[in-house]
């Protein structure tokens, strides 16, 4: 969700990082996790078998503590341009994960779609600036691990929610992974300092868990049942054109050439990649 960088933004500014997150999954878990069990209860709603639950939990592991949390402990060491630029890099694992374990087959046209998706979105962190020394080559790696970890969540999670439905399976991996994350999480909040914290900072943390968590991490689920895993990953480029045009409305920040000549090379990759 293109929203979620201006807001994460800056509540990130006024509360601890893991203490954010903490709050975040907690509250999104709850909701889900309520929403799936009525669902469960429900005769014409398959029971989940003891296999597909420990691949579920394994999903949990990957998306809270894999790639949350690496996500966020690399950003201290890196930057955030660099943080974004990695993370652009999302489609191309998902593409080659998803021709290896969910028989996608190679297309020039899709190939050539992600990578303009790609090329646009590094114009438009390349106009932020790229810095590089041993602490930015650390974060930079542990954030590329939590790339994979995205890619493997979203290309393993596909079977499941062909056979369970996109709420259910992010609902409980969510849920898994929240639970395991809790006494980490909760000692972060405890020592955090909330001084700080403003009704916008406390609103930020609601749309993260809410429309991010929540209604976010749902409709990838579900786009994901719906078409190719690859298809899906390359929609991820249009979150820096998104989070540019709330940050100029919201935060008063430039809109540059150079941003709207990315965001039509990202649209026209897209546009490729949708219709290969």
């Amino acid at each position: 969700m293109g929203g979620t960088f201006p807001f994460a933004r800056y509540v990130l500014q006024l509360m601890d990082p893991f203490a954010v997150a903490f709050i975040r999954y907690v509250l999104s878990s709850v909701v889900l996790v309520a929403i799936a069990w009525r669902m469960g209860k429900k005769q014409d709603s398959p029971s989940i078998t003891g296999r597909d639950k420990k691949i579920i939990a394994i999903l949990g592991l990957t998306i809270v503590v894999l790639n949350q949390t690496l996500y966020l402990y690399g950003q201290k060491f890196t930057t955030a341009a660099h943080g974004g630029l990695l993370f652009a890099a999302t489609p191309v694992f998902v593409y080659l994960l998803a021709m290896k374990h969910l028989g996608e087959k190679w297309s020039i046209r899709k190939g050539i779609g992600i990578l303009m998706a790609v090329a646009g979105t590094v114009i438009i962190f390349f106009e932020q600036g790229l810095k590089f020394n041993y602490d930015i080559l650390l974060g930079d790696i542990i954030i590329l691990l939590a790339v994979i970890a995205w890619a493997y969540y979203t290309v393993y999670g596909k079977p499941l929610v062909m056979k369970y439905g996109a709420l259910r399976v992010t609902a409980w991996s969510l849920g898994f992974g929240t639970l395991v994350y809790f006494p980490f999480g909760l000692y972060r909040l405890i020592i955090a300092d909330l001084s700080r914290m403003d009704s916008y900072g406390w609103l930020a943390i609601l749309y993260i868990a809410l429309i991010t968590s929540v209604i976010g991490y749902s409709l990838w689920y579900w786009l994901i049942k719906q078409m190719e895993a690859s298809r899906v990953a390359v929609l991820t480029n249009i979150q820096p054109l998104v989070a540019g045009f709330l940050g100029y409305y919201l935060l008063g920040e430039a809109i540059t050439w150079p941003f709207v000549v990315a965001g039509l090379i990202i649209l026209t990759g897209v546009v490729i990649t949708q219709r290969a």
